[in-house]
């Protein structure tokens, strides 16, 4: 609490022993789905694959977060834990805790803003490719609904390529379950590197999937790569 350093429980002991500081903070945000009521699911159908409008993708689509906090004073060596607020703490410990949570605040609101959208609750890197990303006028028409894959009919964990507009099932999980590979052959093949998964695309964004830096991106021209594809109702 003297110097704003965040450490994991293995070094604060170290931590202590060179410092010989014995009060830290300790800091818990716990992530939880929020349900999402049955008329809402469906006032919410998508009619046409856009963002933003009239039978597009609405603010309210997608799964939806809060973050439950629970703080305590940690005094060592003996890592006894106090849950905070304690109005029993001496007052120059609760100024002192008052400075870090406030000071802490801005950053942690905004991280949680961020981490809303993804689904291992990881803060994504932009994509190299999003930017300029090559968008072919292949005459692909995506339907609203009953998405299948073009090669193996699959109608789960569907993706669709950014490029071209292609749909097609993800990887085989290791028990034999998930897709048939055909998005992963796809990209070998044409080396269109972007695709989002369908199912998951909401105004604040989507799971896209770079091929080519094998992770988990964020594509901030997501809005018009969809436009691009001149989706139908």
């Amino acid at each position: 609490m003297n110097t704003f350093l965040g450490l994991g429980r293995k070094h604060v002991e170290r931590h202590y022993r060179k410092t010989r500081n014995n009060f830290y903070l300790h800091l818990r945000r716990i992530k939880k789905e929020l349900p999402v009521e049955k008329k809402e699911e469906e006032e919410n159908k998508v009619t046409k694959m856009a963002i933003g409008v009239a039978g597009g993708f609405s603010v309210d689509c997608g799964k939806k977060y809060e973050y439950e906090e629970i703080n305590s004073l940690v005094i060592l060596p003996e890592f006894a834990s106090i849950p905070l607020p304690n109005s029993d703490l001496p007052q120059m410990v609760k100024i002192s805790i008052a400075a870090v949570l406030s000071a802490d605040s801005a950053a942690r609101l905004e991280e949680a803003a961020a981490m809303s959208g993804t689904w291992d609750g990881e803060k994504r890197a932009i994509s190299r490719h999003a930017e300029n990303l090559l968008q072919l006028d292949t005459g692909i028409k995506v339907p609203p609904r009953g998405w299948k894959c073009e090669m193996c009919e699959k109608t789960d964990n569907l993706w669709l390529n950014l490029t071209d507009g292609s749909i097609l099932c993800g990887r085989r999980f290791f028990d034999g379950s998930g897709g048939n590979n055909h998005a992963l052959e796809h990209y070998k093949a044409s080396k269109y590197p972007l695709a989002v998964k369908l199912g998951t695309i909401t105004p604040n964004g989507a799971d896209v999937f770079s091929y080519d830096e094998d992770d988990m991106v964020e594509d901030p021209y997501l809005t018009k790569h969809l436009a691009d594809r001149k989706s139908v109702v």
